[in-house]
């Protein structure tokens, strides 16, 4: 089969789990094309709002969490979807369908809903149109579409309120997370292991994860200096301009306190594998991502998108959601300090009712689009 995936240029969010996708279906035999769903449209403007509007709300993340729910709602879903066959990106998806002909279509957004599948519709294509819900706990209203053929999402929790939300149950499927290729062919390695190879020292390990658009502050670091706890931290991505500036100066101001900066890495999960605990925002390929290799996870900001992470974690116990940044520094500092509370966690983490392998989300992709062409969309 040939598959196409879209993904949107906002954070590596929906990137991510479309690349993972896509080498997937190339293991097992199939071809994809992966393509930026405003490119496609050839709507270079609004793919510049999107991308630029999430790299700003970034580095406000209390007021992003309050701005973004106000446009998820039923209106501006009926107005997309509207737009999406009254507009020219009608013309240009059918296009673009003409000169790719894939034999169904992933979409890792929640725009799959309002936008892929009306226009879909419109043009009496032969094709599936499956979301993936990339934000594992949540569908944005905007994501909700009965008439979608399928919503992969990897948690019961994102189910239930996916159902609530109007996606009619039939058409939801509780999936494995589709980890990048880079952690589904390695082998997890021993904490100690991990950290002889990264040229750490052998002590209570923070991961600090500012996502794939490096955006953070150092008021954690502050913290832990305050308090004069013996830990190591090690803060991973690309860090932007201002965070860049923020953690040199951190650094010329505290030479002595073990903190590692190697940036964007590739082995992401040797970093995951040699720390206690990861934190950071709440972007879901690093959640899960932590919690696959069996590291808890401090949610630091807490976005829109990922509000059930509270829920969540209250009912698995495998991480801890909290914005403020001594209380932070509580929690792991008791963490660090309660053998007891350690154990219970592994145990927690043991009976977590997840699969992260993106092979299987491909096989359940390729049966499901299988079944629907030869019953809804012969040729």
């Amino acid at each position: 089969m040939h598959i196409a995936l879209f993904y949107i240029d906002a954070g590596k969010g929906h990137l991510t789990p479309a690349k993972a996708l896509s080498d997937a279906f190339e293991r097992l035999g199939h071809t994809t094309v992966v393509e930026n769903l405003f490119f496609a449209l050839d709507a270079p403007l609004v793919n510049w709002l999107s991308k630029n509007n999430w790299r700003l709300l970034l580095h406000f993340p209390k007021i992003e969490a309050k701005v973004n729910p106000k446009g998820d709602s039923e209106f501006n879903a009926r107005l997309i979807r509207y737009l999406a066959t009254h507009s020219h990106a009608l013309k240009d998806f059918s296009t673009w369908y003409a000169q790719n002909k894939p034999d169904c279509i992933v979409v890792t957004h929640f725009l799959a809903a309002t936008l892929i599948k009306p226009m879909a519709s419109y043009l009496q294509l032969p094709l599936p149109v499956f979301e993936y819900a990339a934000d594992v706990v949540y569908t944005p209203i905007l994501g909700i579409n009965p008439e979608l053929d399928r919503l992969y999402i990897c948690t019961e929790l994102g189910k239930e309120l996916a159902i609530k939300a109007g996606q009619p149950e039939e058409t939801i499927s509780i999936c494995p997370f589709p980890l990048k290729s880079e952690m589904m062919l390695s082998q997890p390695l021993s904490k100690q292991a991990a950290r002889a190879k990264l040229k750490l020292d052998d002590r209570f390990t923070i991961l600090l994860n500012l996502g794939g658009e490096g955006i953070g502050t150092t008021d954690f670091l502050e913290e832990v200096v305050k308090r004069k706890l013996p830990w190591q931290v090690i803060t991973v991505g690309k860090l932007s301009s201002s965070t860049r500036l923020q953690y040199k100066r951190f650094m010329e101001k505290h030479p002595q306190f073990l903190l590692h900066t190697p940036g964007f890495v590739t082995n992401i999960q040797d970093y995951i594998c040699a720390c206690d605990v990861q934190a950071g925002k709440a972007g879901a390929n690093a959640l899960m991502e932590s919690l696959s290799l069996r590291r808890p996870f401090l949610v630091s900001n807490l976005l829109y998108a990922a509000w059930p992470t509270t829920i969540f974690f209250e009912r698995r116990k495998v991480g801890w959601v909290e914005d403020s940044i001594p209380k932070q520094v509580d929690i792991l500092q008791s963490f660090s300090n309660d053998r007891e509370q350690q154990m219970t966690m592994q145990k927690a983490f043991e009976d977590l009712p997840l699969v992260f392998d993106s092979d299987a989300l491909a096989r359940m992709i390729l049966f499901d689009a299988q079944q629907l062409l030869a019953a809804n969309y012969r040729r």
